[in-house]
């Protein structure tokens, strides 16, 4: 049957709807499995004894797939090595414990239930099963999570002050160094150099970054010290530096681990004030080599709504939710010849159009 502009438009669209509202209903119906086999009403998240940032990424996928569907959601800490408190702390030490309850066998005894136990690999599978992405999760959970307790808060606010007081514009630097180097060598990845974090900044920013304070966080001091010195030279920029991180090397979570309690407590709170400069600064440049600045995006826009354009991935994948768009305009003008020819990118984009409706 010959077909019509208007059934040609309409069919692809029903088709559209159709496959959208087979996946909800997927969704919903694997959600309902997972709480029908939980007559439990409580979750416990088994944090593992790696850094910070993978369990806080593990957290902020899993807390709105169970936190408003399972009861009570806790945090099994005891083998997580950023606490202040040798026994029931972990998570509460450092963030409000409205919606996250750091969990103990007594707690969970005088509630009366038996709570669903999950761990790293079971939201990993979850995510999975319902093929869903983590930035929308992870957005939703940074909104309802990432309060600081008020001892925290203070200490996070003067830290803040102090970058209101800076010259802007003020551009974020995270190094990482430490163990990410034995996990690059065993994933065949080559580390972030000072030169490709500075030539990062200006790629993405152009002149917009120029001028200001360039604020060097991290814990590879001998990298830190190289970038700061690039940065100055080509962005014009004052250098901020908080205190060095204790070890030379780098932050290695195994040794870590081994550090008195104290200094644990109070090199983790220094780590949440770096997190919060490189959430509030008007620039960021770090490496999804890490998972720290994966977070620190979330946390810029889905919580402060920032502008994706101030954020940058220096790694080789170049993944940042605003490069693509970068990517776009770069190609474009590379290839346009003229003020009024149709940009390229625009009539390749066109071209395919026109096969699809010819097929």
């Amino acid at each position: 049957m010959q077909c019509s502009v208007r059934d040609e438009v309409y069919r692809p669209s029903v088709r559209n709807a159709a496959r959208s509202l087979q996946s909800l209903l997927s969704q919903i119906i694997i959600a309902f499995l997972l709480l029908s086999c939980t007559a439990d009403a409580c979750t416990v998240l088994e944090f593992t004894g790696e850094g910070f940032s993978p369990n806080l990424m593990w957290l902020l996928h899993a807390y709105p797939l169970y936190g408003a569907m399972n009861g009570t959601f806790y945090v099994d800490s005891k083998l997580w090595p950023h606490r202040c408190t040798e026994t029931g702390g972990g998570w509460g030490d450092f963030f409000s414990d409205a919606d996250v309850v750091d969990w103990s066998a007594d707690k969970e005894r005088a509630a009366g239930k038996v709570c669903l136990r999950q761990g790293s690999r079971q939201v990993d599978e979850l995510l999975h099963k319902l093929g869903t992405g983590t930035e929308e999760l992870d957005g939703m959970a940074v909104n309802r999570l990432w309060r600081f307790k008020p001892a925290v808060q203070k200490v996070v606010n003067a830290t803040l002050r102090e970058l209101k007081g800076l010259n802007n514009p003020t551009v974020a630097f995270h190094i990482r160094g430490g163990d990410l180097s034995a996990d690059l060598q065993q994933n065949k990845r080559k580390p972030v150099s000072p030169q490709q974090y500075v030539d990062r900044a200006l790629e993405a920013f152009g002149k917009k970054a120029k001028g200001g304070t360039c604020v060097i966080l991290g814990d590879d001091h001998k990298l830190m010290g190289e970038t700061a010195k690039l940065a100055k030279a080509r962005l014009g920029c004052a250098i901020y530096r908080r205190p060095p991180y204790y070890r030379k090397a780098g932050h290695v979570a195994a040794e870590f681990a081994k550090e008195p309690l104290g200094k644990r407590c109070a090199h983790t709170v220094q780590y949440l004030q770096d997190i919060e400069l490189m959430t509030h600064a008007d620039y960021f440049v770090g490496t999804f080599h890490s998972n720290l600045p994966r977070i620190v995006q979330t946390l810029r826009f889905s919580l402060l709504h920032k502008d994706k354009r101030t954020f940058a991935d220096a790694s080789e994948m170049k993944a940042d939710w605003y490069e693509k768009v970068r990517e776009y305009f770069r190609e474009d003008a590379k290839q346009r010849k003229g003020p009024k020819a149709v940009p390229a990118a625009y009539a390749a984009s066109m071209r395919r159009s026109m096969l699809s409706w010819v097929q």
